[in-house]
């Protein structure tokens, strides 16, 4: 009994098509072991999904549909709460792939949320059952793709946790069994040869054979030492070289900690995330803050007492609670996702907060002394607060009235005791440039801002690498100020509260995050603040306004916002005067204004303009990245539509010549993996084509064109004789 080569082919392509899943699958396991991804059978039923509708040559359009259907609902059921087949959530998921974009377009990859990472991951799959579609059914071999895999795989067992001995095996008999199939498979096609049934499982279970009896002699045989020293060691030793000289240096790591008595050193950037939190408009938010400088660094003297309240309870009923009425305020409200384990309660900078509501929560403490709310249990236990609701008061602040401040008042004398607290034996040389800094200003808000405005010098640097410690006789301030200069918001805010304080102005050391970046979370947009946003700024008091931020760290702006009640006063009073002034008078003050401050309109036509030009240019880019992402899709896809194409063009044709058309058909074919080999005649070429394609149609337009070519015969009414068989093999090859 004969099996014909159509049928020998079919179940060929069958069997490569089981080993080619169970090769991709060798590339999940680690992925299911190595990182928290779960629910892997959903990406090997997506795997074996797409590679039905591939065998069965689903027409690509309706593939498309299909893929999509399956991807929109694993993404439903796998990150999103509602159930499935509810397109409302696909408002959200939308939202969450135009803010990815974004990130992606400004280089924030961290920033691109879990959804949005496994739509890209089923892509990936999708691309890869293709690529195995493409090297088993055109170009029948499999060998690159079996080599990636145990390249892959040796990686993986030799630098991480993940053992593969057990899948190097599976690896070499599934890699092996399919170098065979496709050796009798090519034996098929290219000599045309019917075997008969008792031939093709003699092949089969002499290759089985084969296979596994080398499999047992590798289990078996003597094993030799290893004949190369192991390279892990030797480049692991790199990495325990730099964590010994890490140490010996003492790196930090960015983020917030409770100990800063010994300020100074480098520190590593990290981008954990904290908190989330969708705040209305950015601001800092304040952990505490310290006030006792010990010339290294802060430390806080514990407090004992603190004010109690509960969980929602409205804190304007509290004495602690007192807004100046000095003081400009809107009422906000924010919540807050926390991802890392604090007892502490993060509030705004500066901002009066009237409640926290948590689901959790029962109790509060809040210690005035450090300006620091921390969560606790009934049993008085600290615990951890995943989300909590935050209603507050943001103020804005009258320079005019801060400026009336040049001295302390009465009521302040424990108040500038403990924050104007200075070390004994702090250099002179620190009180001197405190006093060089102040002594043309009169009160303590332009005194403050002169300092503030000192360290946007050209000689001070921001940088987080390389900077010292301070050797043990020497004051942590003064080697900032005068030696290195050279630091992060640590030697900034330590150093201007110093200053601040030989000048006799009571300040302290704050503590908290930067309001971070914008971001989306669960279709919400939302301020992402990770460890790297961990900041520390200043403070300083005001008689009957109380503490007011101000930012000495270069390239930071505090987010504070404040206004001159003088200068609109002035400004009223130039737009509506009491005794109306001449016209020449007027033309002249007019003038004046107009060459002391720039033109309103012109400075919002200027901003305007310049937003519209980045909105253009951020705009022409996605577009010009969206036009090269097509057109390398097309590119890529040009099998497929080329011959469509082309079929059109020549339907429309009244003067289509053959003999073009049967190199445009060479070429199309060359395109689809079946290429000519060099010295092959034509008619070997198209009893190779029709093997393929399972038909006699090349040979039939190759002894045509044969005939015109060789022998001059005319092409007049030949196009129509073959055009339906062109026609035909066009399509074949586009499938």
């Amino acid at each position: 009994m004969n099996v014909t080569t159509e049928k020998l082919e079919k179940f060929m392509h069958v069997l490569m098509y089981v080993f080619g899943l169970l090769l991709i699958t060798e590339w999940l396991r680690p992925v299911d072991r190595l990182t928290d991804t779960g629910n892997i059978i959903i990406f090997i039923l997506f795997l074996l999904y797409s590679l039905l509708l591939h065998y069965f040559r689903i027409h690509w359009s309706i593939r498309f549909i299909l893929i999509s259907a399956y991807i929109m609902i694993s993404l439903q059921f796998l990150h999103s709460k509602e159930a499935l087949y509810q397109l409302s959530w696909l408002k959200g998921f939308l939202a969450d792939f135009k803010g990815n974009l974004d990130f992606i377009y400004d280089g924030n990859w961290e920033l691109i949320t879990n959804p949005f990472r496994t739509f890209l991951f089923f892509i990936l799959l999708w691309l890869v059952t293709y690529l195995i579609h493409y090297w088993v059914m055109v170009r029948q071999s499999i060998f690159f793709f079996f080599m990636l895999t145990v390249i892959f795989i040796s990686v993986l067992d030799t630098f991480t946790p993940y053992a593969g001995d057990r899948a190097m095996i599976r690896i070499i008999i599934i890699g092996f069994l399919m170098l065979g199939l496709l050796s009798l498979l090519r034996l098929t096609i290219q000599e045309r040869i019917k075997f008969p049934m008792a031939s093709i499982n003699k092949w089969i279970l002499m290759l089985t054979g084969m296979v596994l009896v080398s499999v047992l002699v590798g289990f078996a045989a003597p094993k030799l030492s290893p004949q190369w020293p192991d390279p892990v060691p030797y480049i692991t030793s790199y990495s325990d070289k730099a964590v010994k000289e890490d140490s010996e240096s003492k790196r930090k790591s960015v983020g917030y900690d409770e100990d800063d008595s010994d300020l100074g050193g480098s520190i590593e950037p990290d981008s954990s995330i904290v908190f989330y939190n969708n705040a209305p408009a950015g601001h800092y938010w304040k952990v505490e803050n310290k006030n006792i400088y010990t010339g290294k660094g802060w430390v806080s003297i514990p407090e004992t007492e603190f004010h109690t309240f509960s969980n929602g309870q409205d804190m304007a009923t509290l004495d602690i609670y007192d807004v100046p009425e000095l003081v400009r305020t809107e009422e906000m409200t924010a919540k807050v996702s926390m991802t890392e384990s604090y007892s502490h309660i993060l509030h705004p900078q500066s901002g009066y907060v009237k409640k926290i509501e948590g689901k959790n929560g029962q109790d509060f403490k809040y210690y005035q002394e450090m300006d620091k709310f921390i969560s606790e249990q009934v049993n008085g236990e600290r615990f951890s607060m995943k989300e909590y609701e935050l209603v507050y008061d943001m103020p804005s602040f009258d320079i005019a009235e801060l400026r009336k401040v040049t001295e302390p008042d009465d009521s302040m004398d424990l108040l500038m005791e403990k924050n104007t607290q200075l070390p004994e034996g702090l250099p002179n040389r620190i009180f001197e440039l405190a006093s060089r800094l102040t002594r043309n200003e009169t009160n303590w808000y332009d005194k403050a801002k002169a300092i503030e405005d000192y360290f946007d010098g050209a000689e001070f640097i921001y940088s987080k690498d390389d900077i010292p410690y301070p050797e043990s006789n020497q004051d942590y301030v003064d080697q900032f100020l005068f030696e290195t200069q050279i630091g992060y918001c640590d030697n900034f805010s330590t150093a201007m509260v110093v200053l601040l304080r030989a000048a006799n102005i009571p300040a302290r050391w704050v503590k908290g995050y930067t309001e971070g970046e914008k971001s989306i979370l669960d279709g919400e947009s939302v301020y992402k603040v990770t460890n790297n946003n961990a900041h520390s700024w200043v403070e300083v008091y005001f008689s009957g306004i109380g503490w007011i931020p101000f930012e000495p760290t270069k390239g930071f702006n505090g987010e504070v916002e404040f206004y001159d009640s003088e200068l609109k006063q002035k400004a009223e009073a130039i737009k509506n005067p009491e005794e109306t002034p001449t016209n020449e008078e007027q033309t002249k003050k007019e003038a004046r204004e107009r060459q002391d401050t720039p033109d309103r309109e012109t400075q919002s036509s200027v901003k305007t303009g310049f937003g519209n030009m980045v909105g253009f240019l951020k705009w022409s880019a996605i577009t010009l990245s969206g036009g090269l992402i097509f057109a390398s899709i097309g590119y890529f896809l040009r099998r497929k539509w080329i011959p469509l194409l082309q079929i059109l063009r020549y339907r429309k044709k009244t003067d289509a010549h053959f003999s073009t058309a049967y190199l445009i058909l060479l070429k199309q074919l060359k395109r689809a993996g079946i290429v000519r080999p060099e010295g092959q005649t034509l008619r070997e070429y198209a009893a190779y084509v029709d093997a393929v394609y399972a038909t006699d149609e090349m040979s039939e337009l190759t002894a045509g064109y044969e005939l015109m070519i060789y022998r001059g015969d005319a092409e007049d009414g030949e196009w129509k004789h073959f055009q339906k068989g062109w026609e035909s093999l066009m399509r074949k090859t586009s499938s």
